[in-house]
């Protein structure tokens, strides 16, 4: 029982040990001052880059606020005094308004719901 210990049981101990080790990458968890911009980034900004942030509009060369930029987006997201975004407000105008954005026409249910549950959970972003 020795001889199979040794030559058998302890290296296939050994490597079940050793494959257990893997180098997992290592994320962790955001605190107060970081921000994760991985939602953002692979859900919404696509769709304010090809909605709004496109050239003539808010693309940040000749219509303000530049989408393009977190902070100016942001300012349209924040709340007025109605507690309503500027953002969403915009969006959900009819399309005869001459208010209404995107000004070509107007974004799929899916991305529309995707910017306002984004919105209410506090859209984090940088």
């Amino acid at each position: 029982m020795t001889k199979f210990f040794k030559y058998l049981i302890f290296p296939v101990m050994l490597l079940v040990v050793i494959s257990g080790c893997v180098k997992d990458k290592y994320e962790p968890a955001v605190t107060n001052n970081q921000c994760d911009t991985t939602y953002y980034a692979r859900e919404i900004k696509p769709i304010i880059v090809a909605n709004c942030a496109i050239s003539g509009c808010h693309d940040g060369h000749q219509s303000t606020p530049n989408f393009n930029s977190f902070i100016e987006l942001k300012a349209v997201i924040e709340e007025d005094d109605n507690g309503e975004s500027e953002l969403m407000h915009r969006l959900e105008l009819p399309l005869s308004d001459p208010l209404h954005m995107p000004v070509d026409g107007r974004l799929t249910h899916d991305e529309q719901d995707k910017i306002e549950e984004w919105i209410d959970n506090g859209y984090i972003g940088c």
